[in-house]
């Protein structure tokens, strides 16, 4: 009793540890990466670099300005006269280069006539190169066009006196103010000064900076080639997205792997059924469900076996009328009358008739008809060559049946008339033909059982490799 005791309490101790353990389950959820494709392919508004223009090529941004107004000449010794007393009217020409909003150089001539310390009029050249420095140029990073530059210059030059014909170095400096009327006419007024030595209008010491002229003049610039600049676009948001391409065409080149095989393993069991269904002769039935097969859209020739259900009953079952109960179109493989009496020199008793009835090559017709549905057998371009060398098979069959009831064998062949010339598609054709019948007689089959022919060049089926084929017919020997 004790011991019963001691039983059913470990096994009860038992089954509670055993309660108590929670199942472990797997982890079944799988990540997936999705992405927003619409928001990947939309067009992306371009953002730009602040204060970062891009440098004009050597077309763009130059011009020719033109201006008029007044000079009014101060040197040593300064003479008698005041400011307003010495001014005489000028003009200039220009032409230069903006290389970026802010820097710009030029080519100035200037001239006129002035008063000296004698207060003579006289007459002056000159001709000088300046640096210009906008100071409104950073503008042109934040917008697309600015109206207003005002741009401090300096540069050097020679001055020439038209009179004693001193030619001596100048400095020049100053400032322009440009307001743009149109893209590509600007006004502009500018204030500028030149320094020379004393000597330049005869009177002074010479080798030291004494005279100066001022000059106050305005007119108008033209601008020629490209006009403007064009902002530095940040380059970031493009880089981000292409990233994210990547990832994307990276998950969709893995999904693709993915559907490929599925369609792979799906291709290979259709092919596994329709052998099936040529097998068993029901391939006719339900070639509606194989529309969308290559072979079957494309009008290529298929070896179909289709007279093996038929034939097996129609041998068993002598008074059946061929009908079988799953064609609902009532397709008759035998013309839907009884087997008739074959006269033949090598007669069949039963056990022969039943034997035939298992074979499963053979489709019953008669009235001169062959027997079963012709066997194709497909060649590879311009050659005797097969393009699959499973379809020997096909010949071992043919050849076992033939010998095994004495049945004739017509091997027709063909070309694609598509390539080659009539001349080497019908010698093509005879080759593939003497091919097919060698075959068979190595096999076994008399060559007086083998009917040869050729039908040279053909365009029967599509696609244009189907009419590179022999076909194989078997018949009763007196039903050639």
């Amino acid at each position: 009793m004790t011991r019963r005791i001691i039983f059913i309490f470990a096994a009860l101790c038992s089954l509670q540890a055993r309660a108590s353990v929670r199942p472990a389950q797997g982890d079944t959820v799988r990540y997936e990466s999705f992405y927003d494709a619409t928001e990947l392919f939309e067009p992306m508004q371009p953002a730009y670099l602040d204060g970062v223009v891009l440098p004009m090529r050597g077309s763009g941004n130059w011009f020719v300005g033109i201006a008029g107004g007044s000079t009014a000449f101060l040197g040593r010794p300064l003479g008698c006269e005041d400011l307003f007393g010495r001014i005489e009217t000028s003009y200039s020409l220009s032409v230069g280069k903006w290389f970026t909003p802010s820097a710009g150089v030029r080519i100035n001539y200037s001239g006129s006539r002035f008063k000296d310390a004698r207060l003579s009029i006289q007459r002056y050249h000159y001709v000088h190169a300046d640096l210009l420095w906008n100071l409104l140029g950073r503008r042109y990073a934040r917008q697309e066009q600015v109206r207003w530059s005002l741009a401090p210059f300096a540069g050097v030059g020679l001055l020439h006196h038209a009179t004693n014909g001193h030619n001596p170095f100048a400095i020049s400096y100053g400032v322009q103010g440009q307001y743009r009327i149109s893209r590509r006419i600007s006004a502009v007024a500018e204030l500028s000064g030149t320094t020379t030595f004393q000597d330049f209008d005869g009177y002074g010491k010479a080798n030291r900076l004494g005279d100066h002229m001022l000059s106050l003049t305005a007119g108008f610039t033209f601008h020629l080639g490209r006009v403007g600049w064009r902002r530095a676009v940040d380059a970031a948001p493009y880089v981000r997205r292409n990233e994210r391409l990547v990832d994307y065409a990276s998950c969709l080149a893995e999904e693709n792997r993915r559907y490929a095989g599925q369609h792979d393993r799906d291709q290979r069991t259709l092919a596994e059924l329709k052998k099936i269904l040529q097998i068993e002769g029901l391939l006719a039935t339900y070639s509606h469900l194989f529309e969308h097969d290559d072979d079957e859209r494309t009008g290529y020739p298929v070896n179909d076996y289709s007279g093996l259900n038929s034939l097996r009953a129609r041998l068993k079952h002598r008074h059946w009328d061929g009908v079988s109960p799953l064609d609902t179109a009532g397709m008759q493989p035998g013309g839907g009358r009884p087997l008739p009496a074959r006269k033949d020199a090598r007669k069949t008793d039963s056990a022969d008739m039943d034997s035939l009835a298992s074979d499963s090559t053979a489709f019953m017709r008669f009235d001169g008809e062959c027997i079963g549905v012709p066997i194709y057998f497909f060649f590879a371009l311009n050659t005797a060559n097969l393009t699959d060398a499973s379809q020997g098979l096909n010949l071992d069959e043919l050849a076992r049946v033939a010998d095994k009831y004495g049945l004739s064998v017509k091997v027709t062949g063909a070309a694609d008339s598509g390539t080659g010339t009539p001349g080497i598609n019908d010698s093509l054709s005879a080759s593939r033909t003497d091919y097919i019948a060698s075959e068979l007689e190595r096999r076994g089959i008399p060559s007086g059982r083998i009917v040869r022919a050729s039908r040279g060049g053909i365009a029967d089926h599509t696609p244009a490799e189907a009419n590179r084929h022999t076909k194989v017919e078997l018949f009763f020997p007196e039903a050639q």
